[in-house]
Protein backbone atom coordinates (compact mmCIF):
# COMPACT_ATOMS: atom_id res chain seq x y z
CA UNK A 1 0.00 0.00 0.00
CA UNK A 2 1.38 3.46 -0.62
CA UNK A 3 0.88 5.17 2.86
CA UNK A 4 1.77 9.33 3.39
CA UNK A 5 2.65 9.23 7.13
CA UNK A 6 2.55 12.82 8.48
CA UNK A 7 4.58 13.62 11.36
CA UNK A 8 8.45 14.08 12.82
CA UNK A 9 7.78 12.63 16.38
CA UNK A 10 8.46 9.86 18.30
CA UNK A 11 5.39 7.90 16.79
CA UNK A 12 5.69 9.04 13.24
CA UNK A 13 9.19 7.76 12.47
CA UNK A 14 7.67 4.28 14.37
CA UNK A 15 4.84 4.30 12.53
CA UNK A 16 7.18 4.84 9.01
CA UNK A 17 9.79 2.72 10.20
CA UNK A 18 7.38 -0.27 10.94
CA UNK A 19 5.36 -0.17 8.21
CA UNK A 20 8.00 0.70 5.77
CA UNK A 21 9.34 -2.97 7.04
CA UNK A 22 6.61 -4.62 6.10
CA UNK A 23 6.66 -3.62 2.47
CA UNK A 24 4.81 -0.87 2.26
CA UNK A 25 5.84 2.38 0.11
CA UNK A 26 6.12 5.06 2.44
CA UNK A 27 6.37 8.46 2.34
CA UNK A 28 7.24 10.89 5.46
CA UNK A 29 6.32 13.95 5.13
CA UNK A 30 7.64 16.84 7.35
CA UNK A 31 5.79 20.15 7.80
CA UNK A 32 8.75 22.72 7.18
CA UNK A 33 8.59 24.19 9.98
CA UNK A 34 10.05 20.94 11.28
CA UNK A 35 11.76 20.24 8.84
CA UNK A 36 15.46 20.63 11.19
CA UNK A 37 13.80 16.97 12.85
CA UNK A 38 14.60 14.57 9.58
CA UNK A 39 17.32 16.72 8.04
CA UNK A 40 19.60 13.48 9.32
CA UNK A 41 17.24 11.51 7.79
CA UNK A 42 16.66 13.14 4.22
CA UNK A 43 19.19 12.20 2.47
CA UNK A 44 19.78 8.47 3.31
CA UNK A 45 16.16 7.84 3.81
CA UNK A 46 17.30 5.54 6.60
CA UNK A 47 15.91 5.07 9.89
CA UNK A 48 17.58 3.11 12.67
CA UNK A 49 15.37 0.70 14.60
CA UNK A 50 15.69 -0.61 17.98
CA UNK A 51 13.64 -2.73 20.77
CA UNK A 52 10.74 -4.71 20.29
CA UNK A 53 9.54 -3.93 16.72
CA UNK A 54 11.56 -4.16 12.99
CA UNK A 55 15.36 -3.76 13.77
CA UNK A 56 17.62 -2.39 11.88
CA UNK A 57 18.37 0.01 8.91
CA UNK A 58 14.70 1.06 7.48
CA UNK A 59 14.35 2.25 4.57
CA UNK A 60 11.74 4.99 3.72
CA UNK A 61 10.94 5.78 0.13
CA UNK A 62 10.27 8.93 0.26
CA UNK A 63 11.29 11.75 3.15
CA UNK A 64 10.20 15.18 2.17
CA UNK A 65 8.76 18.31 3.67
CA UNK A 66 7.22 19.38 0.28
CA UNK A 67 3.30 18.66 0.32
CA UNK A 68 2.85 18.66 -2.90
CA UNK A 69 4.96 15.47 -3.10
CA UNK A 70 3.62 14.46 -0.19
CA UNK A 71 0.10 14.32 -1.63
CA UNK A 72 0.50 13.44 -5.11
CA UNK A 73 0.32 9.62 -4.73
CA UNK A 74 -1.07 7.91 -2.11
CA UNK A 75 -3.64 5.08 -1.17
CA UNK A 76 -3.94 6.32 2.63
CA UNK A 77 -3.03 8.93 4.32
CA UNK A 78 -2.03 8.54 8.21
CA UNK A 79 -1.63 11.73 10.34
CA UNK A 80 1.12 11.14 13.52
CA UNK A 81 0.50 13.92 15.26
CA UNK A 82 -0.24 15.95 18.85
CA UNK A 83 -3.71 16.85 19.33
CA UNK A 84 -2.60 20.65 18.51
CA UNK A 85 -1.86 20.12 15.44
CA UNK A 86 -4.67 18.15 13.74
CA UNK A 87 -6.67 21.73 12.76
CA UNK A 88 -3.73 23.18 11.07
CA UNK A 89 -2.89 20.02 9.42
CA UNK A 90 -6.08 19.20 8.18
CA UNK A 91 -6.04 22.81 6.48
CA UNK A 92 -2.85 22.55 4.68
CA UNK A 93 -3.82 18.98 3.45
CA UNK A 94 -7.34 20.15 2.76
CA UNK A 95 -6.50 21.52 -0.77
CA UNK A 96 -5.43 18.01 -1.83
CA UNK A 97 -7.91 15.55 -0.72
CA UNK A 98 -10.66 14.26 -2.96
CA UNK A 99 -13.76 11.88 -2.92
CA UNK A 100 -12.62 8.52 -1.86
CA UNK A 101 -9.30 9.88 0.34
CA UNK A 102 -9.21 7.45 3.11
CA UNK A 103 -7.58 9.07 6.38
CA UNK A 104 -6.51 7.09 9.42
CA UNK A 105 -5.48 9.18 12.54
CA UNK A 106 -3.21 7.15 14.67
CA UNK A 107 -3.86 8.68 17.17
CA UNK A 108 -6.95 10.43 17.18
CA UNK A 109 -6.69 10.99 20.86
CA UNK A 110 -9.93 12.58 21.35
CA UNK A 111 -11.92 14.47 19.12
CA UNK A 112 -9.08 14.26 15.85
CA UNK A 113 -11.24 12.62 13.63
CA UNK A 114 -13.89 14.97 14.16
CA UNK A 115 -11.63 18.23 13.97
CA UNK A 116 -10.56 16.85 10.76
CA UNK A 117 -14.19 16.52 9.57
CA UNK A 118 -15.09 19.96 10.34
CA UNK A 119 -12.30 21.61 8.90
CA UNK A 120 -12.51 19.15 5.52
CA UNK A 121 -16.71 20.25 5.46
CA UNK A 122 -15.68 24.06 6.05
CA UNK A 123 -13.53 23.73 3.22
CA UNK A 124 -16.24 21.26 1.04
CA UNK A 125 -13.92 18.20 0.70
CA UNK A 126 -16.06 16.07 3.31
CA UNK A 127 -18.05 14.47 0.81
CA UNK A 128 -16.85 10.74 0.27
CA UNK A 129 -13.91 10.80 2.46
CA UNK A 130 -13.60 8.54 4.86
CA UNK A 131 -11.77 8.84 8.27
CA UNK A 132 -10.73 6.52 10.93
CA UNK A 133 -9.04 6.96 13.87
CA UNK A 134 -7.41 5.13 17.25
CA UNK A 135 -7.48 6.09 20.50
CA UNK A 136 -3.56 5.59 21.41
CA UNK A 137 -0.41 5.14 19.39
CA UNK A 138 0.22 1.78 18.46
CA UNK A 139 3.60 2.25 20.10
CA UNK A 140 5.33 3.53 23.31
CA UNK A 141 8.41 4.48 21.11
CA UNK A 142 10.95 7.65 21.56
CA UNK A 143 13.04 9.10 19.27
CA UNK A 144 17.26 7.84 19.42
CA UNK A 145 19.45 11.08 18.24
CA UNK A 146 18.60 12.51 14.84
CA UNK A 147 17.92 9.09 12.67
CA UNK A 148 16.87 6.64 15.10
CA UNK A 149 13.86 5.16 17.41
CA UNK A 150 13.50 2.67 20.01
CA UNK A 151 10.07 1.17 19.70
CA UNK A 152 9.27 -0.50 23.61
CA UNK A 153 5.87 -1.92 23.42
CA UNK A 154 3.81 -2.59 20.62
CA UNK A 155 0.15 -1.64 21.90
CA UNK A 156 -2.10 -4.80 22.36
CA UNK A 157 -5.71 -3.58 21.52
CA UNK A 158 -6.39 -0.36 20.00
CA UNK A 159 -9.91 1.17 20.09
CA UNK A 160 -11.40 1.82 16.15
CA UNK A 161 -14.19 3.90 14.79
CA UNK A 162 -14.63 5.47 11.80
CA UNK A 163 -15.98 8.77 10.98
CA UNK A 164 -18.81 8.64 10.03
CA UNK A 165 -19.38 5.49 11.47
CA UNK A 166 -21.55 3.80 8.14
CA UNK A 167 -17.61 3.04 7.42
CA UNK A 168 -16.79 1.12 10.05
CA UNK A 169 -16.51 -2.42 8.49
CA UNK A 170 -14.86 -1.02 5.08
CA UNK A 171 -12.33 1.23 7.26
CA UNK A 172 -11.39 -1.66 9.93
CA UNK A 173 -10.84 -3.82 6.87
CA UNK A 174 -8.29 -1.34 5.52
CA UNK A 175 -6.21 -0.81 8.35
CA UNK A 176 -6.86 -4.35 9.89
CA UNK A 177 -3.90 -5.58 7.93
CA UNK A 178 -1.70 -2.85 9.27
CA UNK A 179 -2.76 -3.27 12.85
CA UNK A 180 -4.90 -6.53 13.85
CA UNK A 181 -4.73 -5.42 17.26
CA UNK A 182 -7.65 -3.14 16.47
CA UNK A 183 -11.20 -3.48 18.74
CA UNK A 184 -14.03 -2.26 16.94
CA UNK A 185 -16.08 0.33 18.46
CA UNK A 186 -19.16 2.76 17.65
CA UNK A 187 -18.42 5.40 17.10
CA UNK A 188 -14.80 7.92 17.18
CA UNK A 189 -16.32 9.77 20.20
CA UNK A 190 -15.99 6.21 21.96
CA UNK A 191 -12.89 6.06 21.03
CA UNK A 192 -11.52 9.41 22.27
CA UNK A 193 -13.23 9.05 25.49
CA UNK A 194 -10.96 6.36 25.98
CA UNK A 195 -8.06 8.05 25.12
CA UNK A 196 -6.36 7.72 28.68
CA UNK A 197 -3.78 10.10 28.26
CA UNK A 198 -6.06 12.94 29.80
CA UNK A 199 -6.69 10.75 33.15
CA UNK A 200 -2.98 9.79 33.53
CA UNK A 201 -1.39 12.98 32.68
CA UNK A 202 -2.30 16.32 33.33
CA UNK A 203 -3.49 15.78 37.16
CA UNK A 204 0.30 14.43 37.84
CA UNK A 205 2.04 17.13 36.36
CA UNK A 206 -0.24 19.33 38.28
CA UNK A 207 0.23 18.07 41.19
CA UNK A 208 3.97 17.58 41.08
CA UNK A 209 4.75 21.02 39.47
CA UNK A 210 6.81 22.09 41.91
CA UNK A 211 8.97 19.73 41.91
CA UNK A 212 9.41 19.30 38.20
CA UNK A 213 10.39 22.99 38.30
CA UNK A 214 12.66 23.14 41.10
CA UNK A 215 14.45 19.78 40.12
CA UNK A 216 14.17 19.68 36.53
CA UNK A 217 13.94 16.14 36.33
CA UNK A 218 11.06 13.82 37.04
CA UNK A 219 9.79 11.09 36.19
CA UNK A 220 6.32 11.18 35.81
CA UNK A 221 5.00 7.21 36.42
CA UNK A 222 7.71 6.16 39.07
CA UNK A 223 7.77 9.55 41.09
CA UNK A 224 4.94 11.24 40.16
CA UNK A 225 2.25 9.24 40.58
CA UNK A 226 1.86 8.12 44.25
CA UNK A 227 -0.42 6.25 45.68
CA UNK A 228 -2.83 9.73 46.40
CA UNK A 229 -2.04 11.14 43.01
CA UNK A 230 -3.64 7.71 41.92
CA UNK A 231 -6.56 8.07 43.67
CA UNK A 232 -6.95 11.26 41.94
CA UNK A 233 -6.14 9.77 38.58
CA UNK A 234 -8.96 7.22 39.63
CA UNK A 235 -11.40 9.47 40.57
CA UNK A 236 -10.85 11.44 37.03
CA UNK A 237 -11.52 8.14 35.16
CA UNK A 238 -15.02 7.42 36.81
CA UNK A 239 -16.01 10.90 35.91
CA UNK A 240 -15.03 9.47 32.38
CA UNK A 241 -16.63 6.72 32.79
CA UNK A 242 -20.01 8.52 33.57
CA UNK A 243 -19.50 9.94 30.44
CA UNK A 244 -19.32 6.71 28.74
CA UNK A 245 -22.36 5.82 30.32
CA UNK A 246 -24.38 9.04 29.30
CA UNK A 247 -23.89 8.53 25.77
CA UNK A 248 -24.34 4.18 25.99
CA UNK A 249 -20.85 3.21 25.70
CA UNK A 250 -19.00 0.46 27.46
CA UNK A 251 -17.52 1.91 30.51
CA UNK A 252 -13.91 0.35 30.73
CA UNK A 253 -11.88 1.12 33.49
CA UNK A 254 -8.36 2.47 33.52
CA UNK A 255 -7.06 -0.07 35.13
CA UNK A 256 -8.66 -2.84 33.12
CA UNK A 257 -8.02 -0.59 29.48
CA UNK A 258 -4.54 -0.86 30.88
CA UNK A 259 -4.32 -4.46 31.34
CA UNK A 260 -5.46 -4.81 28.15
CA UNK A 261 -3.17 -2.70 26.34
CA UNK A 262 0.19 -4.80 27.80
CA UNK A 263 0.86 -1.52 29.79
CA UNK A 264 0.41 -3.32 33.32
CA UNK A 265 -0.38 -6.07 35.43
CA UNK A 266 -3.81 -5.99 36.46
CA UNK A 267 -3.99 -4.74 40.18
CA UNK A 268 -6.41 -3.35 42.65
CA UNK A 269 -5.51 0.74 42.55
CA UNK A 270 -4.07 2.77 39.64
CA UNK A 271 -0.77 3.18 41.89
CA UNK A 272 -0.34 -0.26 41.74
CA UNK A 273 -0.69 -0.61 37.89
CA UNK A 274 1.54 2.33 37.47
CA UNK A 275 4.35 1.12 39.88
CA UNK A 276 3.89 -2.70 38.56
CA UNK A 277 5.10 -1.40 34.98
CA UNK A 278 8.29 -2.15 35.35
CA UNK A 279 9.37 -2.27 31.63
CA UNK A 280 7.70 -0.24 30.28
CA UNK A 281 6.03 2.77 32.01
CA UNK A 282 8.42 3.39 34.84
CA UNK A 283 11.82 3.87 32.93
CA UNK A 284 10.23 6.88 31.34
CA UNK A 285 11.77 10.27 32.60
CA UNK A 286 10.06 13.53 31.96
CA UNK A 287 8.46 15.39 31.88
CA UNK A 288 11.37 18.21 33.27
CA UNK A 289 9.82 21.05 32.49
CA UNK A 290 5.76 22.49 32.03
CA UNK A 291 5.81 22.73 28.81
CA UNK A 292 5.24 19.26 27.50
CA UNK A 293 2.49 17.54 26.10
CA UNK A 294 1.13 16.11 29.00
CA UNK A 295 0.51 19.49 30.23
CA UNK A 296 0.20 21.80 27.54
CA UNK A 297 -1.58 19.02 24.77
CA UNK A 298 -3.85 16.92 27.53
CA UNK A 299 -5.23 19.32 29.88
CA UNK A 300 -6.87 21.53 27.11
CA UNK A 301 -7.41 19.23 24.55
CA UNK A 302 -8.16 15.90 26.00
CA UNK A 303 -9.58 16.92 29.36
CA UNK A 304 -11.45 20.08 27.80
CA UNK A 305 -13.19 18.22 25.17
CA UNK A 306 -13.93 15.43 27.42
CA UNK A 307 -15.49 17.97 29.87
CA UNK A 308 -17.74 20.21 26.91
CA UNK A 309 -18.89 16.42 25.73
CA UNK A 310 -20.46 15.87 29.25
CA UNK A 311 -21.78 19.40 29.62
CA UNK A 312 -23.84 18.51 26.79
CA UNK A 313 -24.90 15.60 28.19
CA UNK A 314 -25.68 16.92 31.38
CA UNK A 315 -22.68 14.91 33.23
CA UNK A 316 -21.11 16.74 35.66
CA UNK A 317 -17.08 16.57 35.70
CA UNK A 318 -15.99 18.45 38.96
CA UNK A 319 -12.13 16.73 38.76
CA UNK A 320 -11.80 17.36 35.58
CA UNK A 321 -13.06 20.83 35.47
CA UNK A 322 -10.08 21.70 38.56
CA UNK A 323 -7.06 20.06 36.51
CA UNK A 324 -8.13 22.52 33.37
CA UNK A 325 -8.30 25.24 35.38
CA UNK A 326 -5.10 24.59 37.55
CA UNK A 327 -3.22 23.93 34.15
CA UNK A 328 -4.38 26.87 32.64
CA UNK A 329 -3.23 28.86 35.69
CA UNK A 330 0.32 27.24 35.70
CA UNK A 331 0.91 28.54 32.03
CA UNK A 332 -1.13 31.62 32.24
CA UNK A 333 -3.61 30.34 29.94
CA UNK A 334 -7.83 29.92 29.68
CA UNK A 335 -7.29 26.32 28.58
CA UNK A 336 -11.20 26.72 28.08
CA UNK A 337 -10.83 29.70 25.23
CA UNK A 338 -8.04 28.07 23.39
CA UNK A 339 -8.20 24.12 24.03
CA UNK A 340 -10.91 21.59 21.89
CA UNK A 341 -14.21 22.71 22.92
CA UNK A 342 -17.38 21.77 21.24
CA UNK A 343 -17.09 24.01 18.29
CA UNK A 344 -13.82 22.79 17.38
CA UNK A 345 -15.10 19.51 16.93
CA UNK A 346 -18.63 20.08 15.20
CA UNK A 347 -20.58 19.36 18.15
CA UNK A 348 -21.97 22.41 19.63
CA UNK A 349 -25.24 23.35 19.83
CA UNK A 350 -26.09 19.79 19.68
CA UNK A 351 -28.05 17.12 22.34
CA UNK A 352 -27.05 13.84 23.14
CA UNK A 353 -29.45 12.16 20.11
CA UNK A 354 -27.86 14.52 17.28
CA UNK A 355 -24.20 13.90 18.38
CA UNK A 356 -24.51 10.01 18.10
CA UNK A 357 -26.60 10.51 15.00
CA UNK A 358 -24.12 12.91 13.20
CA UNK A 359 -21.16 10.48 14.37
CA UNK A 360 -23.25 7.41 12.40
CA UNK A 361 -24.25 9.39 9.28
CA UNK A 362 -22.01 12.44 9.28
CA UNK A 363 -24.92 14.56 8.58
CA UNK A 364 -25.68 18.00 10.52
CA UNK A 365 -29.33 17.74 11.79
Amino acid sequence: MKITVIGCGNGAFATAADLSSRGHQITLFVQEEHKKNFDAIRDTKIIKTTGVGPVGDIPIYEITNDIDVAMSDYDLIIPVLPSFAHEDVAKKIAPYIKKGDKIFLSPGSTGGALVFAKVLRDNNKLEGVKLAEVHTLPYTARRVGTDGVNISLITDVMYFAAFPAVYNQEMYDLIHPLYPNLKMMSDVLETGLNNGNGTTHPAPVVLNAGKIEYYKKHYHYKEGITPSVGNVIQLIDDERKNICKAFGYEEIDIKDRLYNMGYCPRKDTVYECIQGSTDIFLPLEGPNDLNGRYLVEDAPYTLVCMSSVAASAGVKTPLMQSVVNLAGALKNENYWATGRTLEKVGLDNMTVDQIKNYLQTGVVE
